[in-house]
Formats: structure tokens, sequence, C-alpha cells
């Protein structure tokens, strides 16, 4: 429910648009705008959005809105919080013709919350004129929501500019996200959104009932597997891949775990009590059971090669 001075003024609003109100607008009158052609859309560029959210005149101090953050509503968009973009076409009497554009708009802090229904009305190739949205901001003329219903309509006429929708397997679609689940982190797609915009009239739309399907991936064979391992072994060069193959990671290994345990281990206070019958039957089980490989004899000999230099 406005207040009186919002209600106010959102009745100028609709005076400047032919005494329309937006949301009394019948369902039949709205068109989908993602399936409309290039030359059926508003004539709506990057300078048209600048040119409200910045400089155009607050009806509450007459200052510009300089609504600096809602340039930055591109990332709603394509986020995708931004769904059913509608427009109604209003013929008047001078011939022109007013677009009004009204969408589903997530809030930024309650994503559970229902969505908002901004609105924002246009002469067909000429300036924005008026815009609404029912949040705290939107009230005072700008708001990041109506912001994102105005990247979202300037992209698909920019998009659809580019070719028509009768030489494509379908028209421009809008980034989707209808709900927020929890995901692992290599699964979730940390591309700014900056660079999504920017590369957002290079993608090239298929929809699923003409895209072409994906090809299944031929398996390599174990034997060209184990011949590139064996290659990239050879090479001389230490591959880090090469140390979590088994069969391929001795070089990996340390030297030092090759050898054999040193003779302190063999002590246990469990000996200190025998005699010395027993402390030699134990000593004879351990010299059967120790068995000293040539590789660790070496090992030893190049490890204590500087001891006798040594003065401890």
């Amino acid at each position: 429910m406005l207040n009186c001075e919002s209600l106010s003024r959102y009745t100028e609003k609709c005076k400047e648009i032919g005494n329309i109100d937006p949301y009394n607008i019948p369902r039949h009158a709205w068109k989908d705008i993602t399936t409309l052609l290039g030359g059926d859309l508003p004539d709506l560029r990057h300078s048209d959005i600048y040119q409200y959210l910045i400089n155009f005149k607050s009806a509450y101090n007459h200052k510009e809105l300089r609504a600096y953050r809602s340039l930055e509503a591109y990332k709603y968009f394509i986020a995708g919080w931004v769904s059913e973009l509608l427009i109604a076409d209003i013929k008047q009497g001078n011939g022109s013709t007013l677009c009004i554009v009204t969408a589903k708009v997530r809030h930024s802090q309650s994503l559970n919350e229902e969505a908002l229904r901004p609105w924002f009305a246009m002469e067909k190739e000429g300036p924005i004129i008026a815009a609404h949205c029912s949040c705290v901001a939107g009230l005072g003329e700008a708001c990041s929501h109506v912001a994102a219903t105005m990247f979202a309509v300037e992209s698909g006429a920019n998009w659809t500019k580019k070719e028509s929708c009768t030489s494509q397997p379908c028209g421009w679609v809008l980034p989707s996200c209808s709900s927020f689940k929890s995901a692992p982190l290599a699964k979730i797609d940390f591309t700014s959104p900056a660079t999504k915009y920017k590369n957002f009239d290079k993608q090239e739309l298929h929809p699923s009932s003409c895209a072409t399907p994906r090809t299944k991936k031929q398996l390599v064979s174990m034997e060209a597997r184990q011949k590139f391992l064996e290659t990239l072994k050879n090479s001389g060069i230490k591959s880090a891949s090469l140390s979590l193959i088994p069969g391929c990671n001795e070089d990996f290994i340390p030297e030092g775990s090759f050898l054999p345990k040193p003779l302190s281990t063999l002590f246990s206070k469990d000996h200190t009590s025998l005699t010395r019958t027993d402390i030699l039957q134990v000593a004879w089980q351990v010299y059967n059971t120790t068995c000293i490989s040539q590789q660790q004899v070496d090992l030893i000999e190049k490890s204590s090669r500087k001891q006798t230099k040594s003065i401890n």
C-alpha cells in the first residue's frame, strides 16, 4: 500500500503515459517480448538507460537522479533474476507508439520472497518516460529492479538486430534462474557478471528441440594410455601427474624410504627382563627375518660417505 506522497507521484506517472496504469492493463494485451522480432522491440540503448538513471530529474527534489549503483543492475539480468518479460504497445493520438515493459525481478536481499513487478514506459524509438517499482528505491523513480528490466530489453533488442529470428533456430531468450540451490565449488561458475555480460551477445542459442546432440566421447584404450605414460616418463622431464600413477611414480619416491629400518627400532622394554639365552634367541630370530637388498646396501654406502668427516 502506497503512502499519500507515493500514491500522488504514481498518479502523475500514469498521467505522463496517457492516464494508463500498467498494473491495470489486461493480460491479453501483453506480449512475451522474447518472441518478438527485432523490429517489434523498442529501440532501447545503453545511452537511454544512462540518460534515465543518471540525468532524469526527480519529481521530489527536481535534481538529477544520479543512480550510479543502478548501472550495475545488469548483474541481476545476467544472473537470471529477470523473468516473464512482457511488453504492451499502446497507440497514441499523435500516431506514435508507447511501449510499456514489465517483468518479474527477484529481490536483491530476499531471494525467497515473491518477485517484484517493475515497469517502465518509453517511446518506440525515443527516451524512457517513466518507471516504477514497489520497492523503496523504486518509489523514488529508479532502482536496480527497474534497471535490470531495462538491460534485459536492451540486450534483446541488440541481439535481434544482428539477425532476425526467422534465420535462427529460435528467438533470443533470457538467462534464467528458477531456484537457488547449494552446489559443490567445482560446479559453481565464478565468472564475473561483467565478463558474462560482455560475452552475452556472442552466445549462440540452440533450443533443445533443434540442438545438435552431443557426440559420445570415445574412450582411450589401455594400450594407448600406457604408451603415452611411458613416453611421458622417458622424456626426461618429471611430470607431476606421473607422481599419482602407480608404476610411473618411482622417480618421485624419496631415496630414504628404501633404506632398512635402523637398529634402534629393535629396542623394546620387554627385552630388559629377558635372560642372556632369551636375548640371543630373539637376536637370532631378527637375524633370520632381516633381509637387506643390494639396492639398500648401495643407498646406505652412498648416504654414509661423509660420515667420517663428521665431528660428532
